[in-house]
């Protein structure tokens, strides 16, 4: 039964899979033009979709890959409730729904604007999704997953209870790993939710300053 469970959990990437290839048909025609009048197409929701994108990349690595990982019967009993955990919710998690949000919102946003309303937002929520995304990408590649690598050699070294302990914690590479998802963090925050904040709030202000 938890073999079962751990193929429905890694399936659950195919559907999101198959959503990212939709929406980059619809990023490559936003770079095409008219067979007739010759002119660029014009797609509005255009970062609405490059999120929805961003979801389906970090279902595969997040919930795919990682979420695999730890969902084997085989090894979940070496690596459940270790960093690589908080590896697979972190990614799985913001990279999925976090970001399955952020195009719900960047959507509405794009919704109430005109097109020269938008000009102002659309530089922020550029900024955004490269920040968020990059962050992510940061804190996973420099401490989340590299410090759950080592403390799954540990368990297999010295037992689950050492790796778990202040012996495993308290290692000088271990601290240095721990820091080292600062950069990532500042990137997602200061490159990622201030400028999406922005965008909500020139939106805003836009929307309250349209004659009745």
């Amino acid at each position: 039964m938890p073999f079962l469970a751990a193929i429905f959990s890694a399936l659950e990437v195919v559907p999101l899979t198959l959503l990212t290839l939709d929406a980059w048909d619809f990023i490559q025609l936003t770079q095409s033009r008219c067979d007739t009048c010759g002119i660029n197409i014009s797609i509005p929701h255009k970062w609405t979709f490059y999120f929805l994108m961003a979801v389906g990349f970090w279902n595969f690595v997040g919930a795919g890959v990682f979420g695999f990982l730890i969902n084997l019967p085989i090894v979940s009993y070496f690596e459940a409730g270790t960093i690589l955990t908080p590896n697979h919710g972190h990614t799985a998690m913001m990279g999925v729904f976090g970001m399955m949000a952020m195009a719900l919102m960047v959507f509405a946003l794009r919704q109430v604007l005109t097109d020269g309303q938008w000009r102002r937002p659309e530089k922020y929520m550029r900024i955004s999704f490269w920040g968020l995304n990059a962050g992510l990408a940061l804190m996973v590649a420099t401490s989340l997953f590299p410090g759950g690598v080592l403390q799954l050699l540990d368990v297999l070294k010295n037992g689950y209870w050492h790796a778990r302990g202040p012996e495993f914690s308290g290692q000088r590479i271990v601290r240095i790993i721990e820091w080292l998802r600062m950069p990532g963090d500042l990137v997602f925050i200061g490159l990622g939710v201030i400028p999406a904040l922005i965008a909500v709030i020139l939106t805003y202000r836009s929307i309250n300053n349209q004659p009745p």
